[in-house]
């Protein structure tokens, strides 16, 4: 296989980088050395160079231009502080998510067992073989497999809400968006999918800010996302569409946008609102590292201007 390379060890990946025209000035070798002995490994630090771009001719062709080793440091920081409020963010909206499902079926006058069965008979054979086992998985779980031996096959939904992952959650608020032919519970269900990337992304610690150029989006923001970032006192046109045309920060906002809307609890949004401005606080922390980058420094000043305006400070 032509892409297989060697592990490096700590002190050939320092030189890896340096050949590349990482610098070492901010955190000298022996600092650095240290970070990714005992805070994080080479291959995750290193994904944030695609945010950095390199001399394309001289001498130094191939060479990141103005990328000190505690830029990466930094980013990755910020990284980690925003996958950490993204993951309680997505447990929110999950939450309500349900209590919503629950609303409708109960305004609508619903047999909460009929309506389970409807959902799973509307599944093809495949999607049923998936459902399956993913019940199965939970059977002998300490925390609901007692709920799936109970109803067995059988459940209301209220059970039900409590057995199934969040992915199947998002599959039966499509069926009920149609079931009850309600256009914004319609319009949730995309923006819930975009949702479902980053809080699955988050929750596996992958990295979130390792590629922020524009254009990777593989299908336009939500109408009701795009016209509150439009309502958004300052934005400009441009701006917004530069940046959410870029899958991760499109991903970003719109679980942003859904906690906001979805999100009943004034407690729970005080909370998380507090916890996002810190993750900016933090952001701009070192902004003078990012001053040559405008590609870094135009993602944080959007995001910014999105958590100034949704989760003003109480």
């Amino acid at each position: 296989m032509d892409n297989v390379k060697p592990i490096l060890t700590v002190d050939e990946q320092i030189q890896h980088l340096k050949d590349k025209g990482v610098r070492f000035e901010i955190m000298d070798e022996d600092s650095a050395k240290d970070y990714l002995i005992k805070h994080n490994n080479y291959f995750k630090l290193t994904s944030y160079r695609k945010n950095y771009v390199k001399h394309p001719d001289g001498e130094n062709k191939g060479k990141y231009i103005d990328l000190d080793f505690a830029y990466l440091v930094d980013i990755a920081v910020i990284d980690m502080l925003l996958r950490y409020m993204i993951v309680p963010m997505a447990l929110d909206i999950e939450h309500h998510t349900k209590l919503q499902i629950l609303r409708k079926v109960e305004e609508a006058s619903e047999d909460g067992y009929q309506i389970v069965q409807d959902y799973i008979d509307s599944l093809s054979e495949q999607q049923k073989l998936v459902y399956e086992g993913e019940i199965n998985r939970n059977r002998g779980n300490i925390y609901c497999g007692d709920i799936i031996s109970k109803y067995d096959g059988n459940y209301p939904i209220w059970a039900f809400l409590e057995i199934i992952p969040f992915g199947r959650l998002v599959s039966l608020y499509s069926f009920c968006a149609d079931r009850f032919a309600d256009k914004e519970m319609k319009n949730n269900f995309y923006r819930l999918l975009t949702c479902k990337e980053i809080r699955n992304a988050s929750a596996h610690s992958n990295c979130i800010l390792n590629d922020l150029k524009a254009r990777t989006a593989s299908h336009d923001t939500n109408a009701g996302v795009t016209k509150a970032l439009m309502n958004i006192k300052g934005m400009n046109t441009n701006f917004r569409k530069n940046r959410m045309s870029n899958a991760r920060i499109q991903q970003i906002v719109t679980l942003l946008y859904m906690h906001k809307e979805i999100v009943s609890s004034r407690g729970v949004h005080t909370k998380e609102a507090k916890g996002l401005h810190e993750v900016m606080d933090r952001a701009y922390k070192n902004k003078d590292y990012y001053k040559n980058n405008p590609m870094l420094k135009s993602t944080f000043d959007f995001l910014k201007m999105v958590v100034d305006s949704w989760f003003a400070h109480e």
